[in-house]
């Protein structure tokens, strides 16, 4: 262990710069924030990314700052003290439950998880796009003209972002920029519902001890492909909400501004004058409702139907799957081999199924082929809740729809017990098949099938009689030996 310990705190300079870059990056556009200027030494402003810092209220700019900061550097951090603290714990306690035989290849796996070189490559991702997402959530001040102060996002805008409101960019420019707004609105707020989502499975996987570099991962695919989703969804909102965003028509902005820039000129006391006759003007265009439009009230839903798919994007592929599968309904043969959900197995949860298919084991058909002690290594779960969940779904792969009946009817759940039960009372010359049929079967004409599929299981469990007595469970009495 102590070789493993020197692993854990021997990191080369190149690991370290995870830390290093997005902390000068940030504290660069602090520093510009407090004393840099808005233009350069040509008097023009800046094109780069220096510009960003002069957008916002200095205070609040700052402010932003330490929130992206660390929103970004929370990622790093969990997985460098995971491998410092939680991973010792993890090997002792794999120690006390696997058998024997399989402690020199904990020790020896574990030995290869507790260097951040496993982390690298999915942490700089995660880090990476953690940053991208949160620099357009917290920096990025969008503005609807390039003569603002901020990001002019029409001037950015694809075809990812439009698809075919492309074409409202000459024909009417309020309903692009309007329609742009939207679907920035579902991308962003999408891959913020992934990420709070990240965090908590993060910070759970770091109190159970199931901290891995496919956490990493699934979280920078869950904010990548749930941001895409919601982009999409944008699209599809226009059905149900057509009603379009108007901005103030261009002759209103002409004027206020026309106006302030006057007010502006004059001497104080002509420009307090001024100021009231352009108060006057403000309140009077606030009383013409010609040129403002009420935003629909619909349009409140998007943030929270975006934040749903990026938080639940699985649920959310799932429904647009059954829907698919709805219209293609008379296309797709239902014919088709099923496989067996995970969630009929006892004390699955959804987080378990996750966990589970992210290893690979997204059905029972795989997971009654897993390797317990593999599984116990790379996953939070105990050895012997594996080894309960591997024989159940070995016995459930075998009966398929009907092992929920038959669990409930024998009170058998996994292969284990059912290889158990059927030893012990060949063990008292009891025949356990026949016990089985007798309570399984309500209709006659089902008895030879249950029959034929028990002594089946029987054979491919390869029971060997135990020495002890199996009580007769029609009457109770031990059977003879």
């Amino acid at each position: 262990m102590d070789q493993n310990e020197g692993k854990k705190w021997h990191m080369p300079w190149y690991d370290w710069s995870i830390f290093f870059i997005p902390g000068i990056f940030i504290l660069s556009l602090g520093l510009e924030s407090a004393f840099g200027s808005p233009t350069g030494p040509d008097g023009l402003a800046h094109r780069d990314f220096r510009a960003i810092a002069h957008w916002f209220d200095p205070v609040f700019f700052q402010y932003n700052l330490i929130m992206t900061l660390l929103t970004v550097l929370v990622v790093p951090s969990l997985a460098l003290s995971y491998i410092q603290t939680m991973s010792d714990q993890k090997a002792q306690r794999l120690q006390r439950e696997v058998p024997a035989e399989h402690r020199s290849e904990i020790r020896r796996r574990m030995g290869q998880r507790v260097s951040f070189s496993t982390f690298r490559g999915s942490v700089w991702l995660t880090t990476t796009i953690v940053l991208l997402g949160t620099s357009i959530l917290l920096l990025f001040k969008p503005i609807s003209s390039a003569g603002g102060t901020g990001v002019d996002f029409s001037l950015g805008a694809n075809m990812l972002t439009m698809g075919p409101f492309a074409e409202l960019y000459e024909r009417d420019p309020d309903a692009y920029y309007s329609h742009l707004i939207r679907n920035q609105i579902a991308f962003q707020f999408g891959f913020l519902g992934a990420y709070v989502y990240f965090i908590g499975s993060v910070v759970r996987a770091y109190f159970t001890m199931d901290l891995t570099s496919l956490t990493f991962v699934d979280g920078a695919i869950r904010m990548i492909v749930a941001s895409i989703l919601a982009l999409v969804l944008s699209f599809a909102f226009d059905f149900a909400f057509p009603t379009e965003l108007k901005l103030p028509s261009t002759s209103v902005v002409a004027r206020d501004s026309v106006s302030t820039t006057a007010a502006e000129s004059l001497p104080p006391a002509a420009a307090s004058t001024t100021g009231e006759v352009v108060q006057d003007g403000a309140h009077g265009g606030q009383q013409d409702n010609s040129d403002w439009a009420a935003l629909p009230a619909g349009l409140s839903l998007l943030p929270v139907i975006a934040f749903f798919f990026g938080f639940y994007p699985k649920r959310a592929t799932l429904a647009i799957e059954r829907i698919a599968l709805r219209i293609m309904k008379g296309i797709v043969s239902d014919d088709s081999y099923r496989t067996l959900p995970l969630s009929m197995l006892a004390g699955m949860s959804y987080a378990h199924e996750l966990r589970l298919e992210r290893e690979g084991f997204d059905n029972i058909e795989n997971l009654s082929n897993a390797d317990a002690v593999d599984l116990a290594i790379r996953t939070c779960f105990s050895y012997g809740q594996l080894k309960q969940w591997i024989d159940q779904a070995w016995l459930a792969a075998h009966l398929r729809e009907d092992y929920p009946d038959f669990v409930r009817r024998t009170g058998i759940a996994s292969s284990d017990e059912l290889r158990h039960f059927l030893a012990s009372c060949d063990s008292a010359k009891i025949d356990g098949v026949e016990q089985l049929v007798a309570g399984l079967s309500t209709d006659p004409a089902t008895s030879p099938s249950w029959k034929v599929r028990l002594a089946a299981i029987k054979i491919l469990l390869d029971i060997a009689p135990l020495p002890r007595n199996c009580s007769n469970p029609e009457t109770g009495e031990p059977g003879s030996g």
